[in-house]
């Protein structure tokens, strides 16, 4: 009898053992709150970044497609579709429709036809627009796609072979996430 008392007491717990094991509960969720903002807005700026590789795909497919809407470029030929880039609107960029009044393979403000003009997610901003290999950055940068392989041009102050948008977090620009796109059509998120 003096056996099983013993071994009842050593299976519970003494207040000391309790006492660390929530303390270190309490530390560990510290930690975890006090990184929380910086965790949210590195999945914002991955998000964003999904976002504006999807619609540079969307503006190809819709090239493929070819879609015809009616009224859409009236009295001219819709050569393509587009993504335009703007670094005085580092917020927003736009998906156009190229209506090829004046042959050319970028976007016209008053010419073409803006499908869409969407919102980069709140928090994230285009950080900077390069051409080519260059370091140099661009103001704008216009990305047509024409039917029906569907070719692509990158326009800004040069025409080039690759394009870089960079989107960064508003308050850390540090935080970065590059989108490349080649004229092979190709987008990949650095």
């Amino acid at each position: 009898m003096f056996k099983n008392n013993k071994s009842k007491k050593n299976k519970s717990f003494t207040l000391i053992e309790i006492l660390v094991t929530l303390a270190i509960v309490v530390i560990l969720s510290g930690l975890m709150f006090a990184n929380y903002p910086k965790g949210g807005k590195q999945l914002a700026l991955e998000r964003a970044s999904q976002t504006l590789s999807q619609d540079i795909r969307r503006a190809q497919e819709m090239a493929m497609s070819s879609v015809a809407e009616s009224g859409a470029c009236p009295g001219y030929k819709t050569t393509g579709y587009g993504i335009f880039f703007d670094e005085s609107s580092p917020f927003t960029y736009i998906i156009f429709r190229n209506c090829n009044r004046t042959s050319n393979r970028y976007y016209e403000s008053g010419i073409d036809q803006i499908k869409e003009t969407i919102n980069i997610e709140s928090g994230i901003k285009i950080c900077n627009l390069k051409q080519g290999s260059s370091d140099d950055s661009d103001n704008k940068i216009s990305i047509l796609f024409e039917p029906p392989d569907p070719t692509t041009y990158i326009e800004g102050s040069s025409s080039a072979s690759d394009a870089s948008i960079i989107l960064c977090i508003q308050d850390d620009t540090s935080q970065q996430k590059t989108i490349k796109i080649n004229i092979a059509g190709s987008v990949k998120i650095e």
